[in-house]
């Protein structure tokens, strides 16, 4: 899951579904071309599930991505947001290590975050404002579920880890492992031990 479960249950959801369909359908062409060769992607939207949260999941034949209602209809959500989001939740499956367990395949938090920015936002072709400005308000709208203060482009996560964290790291901290991602840097030590 990209977030924890969230009680948000606003009762309105509508808006504008064809940019969320066009993003939708350019990152499925894109990931299947690119990053998911000789596998197929689902993508499902639950419009009547109101909770702002995403998860992804492995089957046999590849990843199938679902995004809820209050994601999709959040006010910061467009159509590179959305794609970010999408590139978070693919992370999990194509992102490689540290994973969530073992024996597991879904990556950890922070590594989907990495990739994201890394590898998934370079092939969907964003140029470097559009991509700041989408990481940094998908990792407002994490604040606003976790409740966390807002993450800013101009400052920094300074902690350190002891070990890598497996969790859901910090927003400020998710938000700096986007952009280390984005400029193939380090992982940051706010979560990421070497």
């Amino acid at each position: 899951m990209c977030l924890p479960p969230s009680n948000n249950l606003s009762g309105n959801l509508m808006f504008d579904s064809l940019p969320i369909e066009n993003a939708a359908k350019e990152f499925t062409e894109m990931a299947e071309r690119s990053l998911l060769s000789n596998e197929r992607m689902t993508l499902k939207f639950e419009s009547l599930n109101s909770g702002i949260n995403a998860e992804v999941i492995k089957t046999s034949t590849g990843p199938v991505i679902t995004v809820l209602g209050g994601m999709i209809s959040h006010p910061r959500m467009n159509k590179n947001v959305l794609s970010l989001l999408l590139c978070h939740e693919l992370g999990h499956y194509l992102g490689g290590p540290p994973l969530k367990s073992r024996n597991g395949w879904s990556s950890t938090e922070g590594q989907a975050d990495y990739f994201s920015g890394e590898k998934c936002a370079h092939e969907l072709g964003m140029n470097e404002i559009d991509f700041l400005e989408s990481a940094l308000s998908l990792t407002k709208i994490y604040a606003e579920v976790t409740r966390e203060a807002s993450p800013e482009l101009d400052r920094c996560d300074e902690s350190i880890v002891q070990r890598t964290f497996y969790g859901y790291p910090k927003v400020q901290c998710r938000l700096d492992t986007i952009i280390a991602g984005w400029r193939n840097e380090r992982r940051p030590a706010c979560w990421y031990f070497e």
